[in-house]
């Protein structure tokens, strides 16, 4: 008799833990009330579907139909223990897809409003700099660029926001140009969807002071260098800890979603490069992506998306090209990618176009439909777009590439230099 009030309890106390978890009270309250009134509004391209108790009791009733309540005393403790972590297992799965539904949220009312993304960047440093704001808010006022991806940390390792992240103050690495609040002012020139863009594994500062977390040069004995750029292991938790901390960081600051840069390993040959783990396919791309899984997951419960920047080539090269990414993986481990796909960076001949920065319609669009072609859904793809060495009408033709496959695009120049022809087309 004993045993059969223990098995009711524990089964009652399952039940009413879960429906506490997952079916908050004030929100069960709301739609019981008979007094709650539903506004006239649109129904929008996302539906949330909220379940019923029924729903949740026939969820609990199937999990507990697996497992036997009427073992001996000496297999029930083991018993519990597999019922209670099964039922761990889904809470986790639960909690981490409302993560990435309220997450979206925001993100989705955006593009319902507006349609696309249609981004340009701002280079971080010069966020405080009269002329180039007066320039930039002019773009924003007179066209439909309705993005800015803004740099929160920089290719020298910079951070450029007041920061408590406990690596700061051995790195001294603070370079201070905007806070909390001048993000949120950006919102007062228009509506606006705000992209933080942090380069991840590439970092002259870390690699000085932690030379113990770099890519070594074993012919040098010391941290690898390849034309300035320093290098950080990807498989370092040490580094992805720091570059997680200051992603949670940036994203309370009031941006939208964080854009990692340098999400890749040093592309290079160099036989003299060491790394902590075995430096071939399958360890680049695990490595790189369960780093970027694990920011997801962190970044949807701050409410913040996650995407990726990533070499133009992934999209028709089916490994990783040396440097961890590959294609199918990564992009099941952010909510975005933006490949750069920069007419001038590919070699003559690709696409068979002899002088490829010659032809940015028809070679970004080759790049793009070589994705599409490998079934990556094409809202999963926004690619940067070139913003540098073009004229107007080549910077327009980027940008109709991407609109033609009906993609969001950002452009990229790195000192943030644009004339308006470039988007004219876009407020007509």
């Amino acid at each position: 008799m004993k045993k059969v009030v223990v098995n009711i309890f524990l089964v009652t106390l399952m039940t009413s833990f879960l429906l506490i978890i997952l079916y908050p009270q004030d929100t069960r309250e709301e739609i019981q009330s008979e007094e709650t009134i539903l506004p006239d509004i649109e129904t929008p391209k996302i539906t949330i579907y909220i379940p019923s108790e029924e729903d949740y009791m026939k969820q609990i009733k199937q999990l507990t139909e697996r497992y036997d309540l009427s073992l001996t005393s000496s297999k029930q403790a083991a018993y519990y223990d597999n019922l209670l972590g099964d039922i761990e297992i889904q809470l986790n799965e639960i909690a981490q897809k409302n993560a990435t539904i309220y997450a979206s949220l925001e993100f989705n009312k955006f593009k319902k409003e507006h349609d696309e993304i249609r981004g340009i960047y701002l280079n971080g440093y010069l966020f405080n700099n009269p002329s180039k704001r007066e320039s930039i808010e002019e773009i924003l006022m007179s066209t439909n660029v309705n993005t800015l991806v803004i740099d929160v940390k920089t290719d020298n390792g910079h951070i450029l926001f007041d920061t408590d992240v406990e690596e700061v103050t051995y790195l001294n690495n603070e370079r201070v140009k905007f806070s909390k609040n001048e993000i949120q002012d950006l919102r007062e020139i228009k509506d606006l969807y705000l992209i933080a863009r942090l380069v991840v594994f590439q970092d002259p500062l870390f690699a000085k002071f932690f030379p113990e977390e770099a890519v070594f040069d074993s012919r040098l004995n010391k941290p690898y260098s390849q034309n300035g750029q320093f290098f950080l292991d990807p498989s370092s938790e040490k580094v992805q800890n720091y570059i997680i901390n200051i992603a949670v960081e940036a994203c309370r600051l009031g941006f939208d979603e964080i854009q990692y840069d340098y999400i890749r390993y040093p592309d290079s040959s160099s036989k003299f490069m060491r790394f902590d783990t075995k430096n071939d396919f399958e360890n680049r791309v695990n490595n790189i992506n369960s780093f970027l899984s694990k920011s997801k997951q962190i970044l949807h419960g701050e409410g913040c998306l996650l995407s990726a920047d990533t070499f133009g080539f992934i999209l028709t090269n089916k490994q990783d090209g040396g440097i961890g990414q590959n294609l199918e993986s990564i992009v099941e481990n952010v909510d975005f990618i933006s490949p750069m796909v920069y007419p001038s960076h590919y070699t003559n001949g690709s696409f068979g176009y002899q002088n490829p920065n010659k032809h940015p319609y028809e070679v970004i669009t080759a790049a793009l439909t070589d994705a599409l072609d490998r079934g990556v859904d094409k809202d999963k793809i926004r690619p940067f777009l070139q913003g540098f060495w073009h004229s107007n009408e080549d910077i327009r033709n980027n940008i109709k590439a991407a609109s033609d496959l009906k993609m969001d695009w950002l452009i990229w120049n790195i000192l943030s230099v644009y004339e308006l022809d470039s988007f004219s087309k876009l407020s007509e």
